[in-house]
């Protein structure tokens, strides 16, 4: 008896750590049936060791309320560094920021780009529309690999 009080009480408290402890944060966006409008356009990555623009596939793109650190929505590139967020309809600007991490020719670089004060109207409109346009281009910049223990 006292074996299954102690198992029961051991799956009761994994329910609970599921339930209100595993959850990833919302984005702070507003309703998920709001009325929206789309932004879309390519992520290039300016090569760090050539120069040359390259469309930065599967990296994550976030929009965030201009001024305000306030996460609107995120998506990621396809294969060809095409990208398409809907954003909340609103008397507001969004930001866009690209973030991204390579390993080019066995050095590590930090790859980043944003687009500021974007407007992107009050229409509502999705992706597959005829959506504001801007592509977004990365610098990338080299990282001493750093190792804990060395």
């Amino acid at each position: 008896m006292k074996r299954s009080g102690c198992l029961r009480y051991v799956l009761t408290c994994a329910l609970l750590v599921v339930c209100l402890g595993c959850g990833a944060p919302q984005l702070q966006g507003g309703p998920t049936d709001s009325v929206k409008t789309c932004i879309q356009g390519k992520v290039w990555m300016k090569s760090p060791i050539d120069s040359k623009q390259v469309a930065y596939a599967g990296v994550s793109v976030n929009a965030w309320r201009h001024d305000k650190e306030l996460a609107l929505t995120e998506t990621k590139t396809d294969g060809d560094g095409n990208y398409c967020l809907e954003v909340p309809v609103g008397n507001f600007r969004v930001d866009l920021r690209v973030w991204g991490m390579e390993r080019i020719e066995g050095k590590s670089y930090i790859c980043q780009g944003a687009v500021q004060g974007i407007d992107p109207g009050q229409t509502p409109k999705r992706c597959g529309e005829n959506c504001f346009m801007t592509d977004i281009l990365t610098q990338c910049e080299e990282r001493a690999d750093r190792r804990i223990g060395r």
